[in-house]
């Protein structure tokens, strides 16, 4: 009789965490998109200091003397927003200023949705260069990326035509779809509550990217609601904590850190000002290590002097590409024409 074999623990060959992300992501185009709140802007969108006016004016605050004090001694709304956390402010009070930040974004969906703008953008023009991050059609790519900051529905109303670049639809990847509620179409309605859209409960393993435009909402969106009622979205001075305590927005933090690291990526940061640290850091990182390069599309006038002084400014502007200051307005008129801005920028970026 032999002796028994001496049993040994299995080990089983686990990939890294990052490496199993790059797999997922797929093959894309290198070329990638960050808007901030300057793109949405062009629609009727709002900058901070907008939200600040549309906040402290809001009946919800001036019938509650605390919060309205802390909005006219503070400015920055989302630094306001942060110190609700803390004595003296209540739940109750941090209830009340949260309702009024959606009330306001419903406002502004109202004004994103409106078909009537005027001077109108040729949104046609628009989706021809969203739909370019998916690359061309004899690419073979399998995913696109639209990354954004802006918690507003400018790409579930103005991303569709898709069929005319050859690439997919837009997806909110690790949402659970509403029947019979189409996003990413030109008349998908006014907001109403059949808006409210939930994260899967596992993303990473519900959730896909291939086969699709994927848009990226990196901090949530106001219409998105948690399992336990719970807004979905970031806003606020702790943005960093209340990304990693959400698993749907801690695995597309993870995914905008594996695309803009996966190597000689092209990204264009469109209307974004450059005030979160871990966002540009997460840039720099890039930049310095990954071969990262950048085009800054911003309407102010000294857009090195914006990047220079933000965090990690220094090592985001030697990524840089080049830059675009003109409005959307310019670069897409009402009347269609392709303009030689809008030229320049295709050929300098996409090249």
């Amino acid at each position: 009789m032999t002796a028994a074999r001496e049993r040994r623990p299995l080990k089983l060959s686990i990939p890294p965490l990052r490496d199993i992300i790059v797999r997922m992501i797929g093959k894309f185009s290198r070329h990638v998109l960050l808007t901030g709140a300057g793109w949405s802007r062009n629609w009727g969108g709002q900058l901070a200091n907008e939200v600040w006016s549309s906040l402290v004016g809001h009946p919800r605050i001036r019938a509650n003397a605390g919060l309205r004090d802390l909005l006219l001694d503070e400015t920055a709304f989302e630094v306001a927003l942060g110190k609700t956390h803390v004595a003296p402010f209540t739940a109750a009070d941090r209830a009340e200023i949260e309702q009024a930040v959606l009330d306001i974004f419903v406002a502004i969906d109202r004004e994103i949705a409106r078909p009537d703008h005027e001077p109108w953008i040729n949104i046609y023009k628009v989706q021809e260069l969203l739909f370019r991050f998916f690359g061309q059609r004899n690419e073979g790519n399998s995913s696109g990326y639209l990354f954004t900051l802006n918690q507003d529905l400018f790409f579930e109303r103005h991303l569709y035509n898709e069929h005319v670049a050859g690439a997919p639809g837009g997806v909110l990847p690790g949402l659970v779809p509403n029947p019979g509620r189409r996003w990413f179409w030109t008349n998908i309605g006014a907001y109403d509550p059949t808006f409210m859209m939930q994260p899967a409960v596992d993303p990473r393993v519900q959730g896909r990217l291939a086969n699709q435009m994927n848009v990226i909402k990196l901090y949530g969106s106001f219409n998105w609601r948690s399992p336990d009622g719970g807004n979905a979205m970031v806003v606020g001075t702790e943005k960093t904590a209340e990304i990693a305590s959400m698993p749907l927005l801690s695995w597309y933090a993870d995914i905008f850190r594996a695309v803009i690291n996966a190597g000689d990526v092209r990204l264009m940061i469109a209307g974004y000002g450059f005030a979160d640290e871990h966002i540009n850091a997460a840039i720099a990182d890039a930049v310095e290590h990954h071969r990262l390069s950048l085009f800054i599309w911003n309407t102010t006038s000294d857009v090195k002097s914006l990047v220079l002084s933000s965090p990690h400014g220094a090592r985001i502007w030697q990524g840089l590409i080049s830059t675009a200051t003109r409005p959307l307005i310019e670069v897409f008129p009402s009347n269609q024409a392709e303009t030689e801005e809008y030229r320049r920028i295709r050929a300098t970026f996409f090249s």
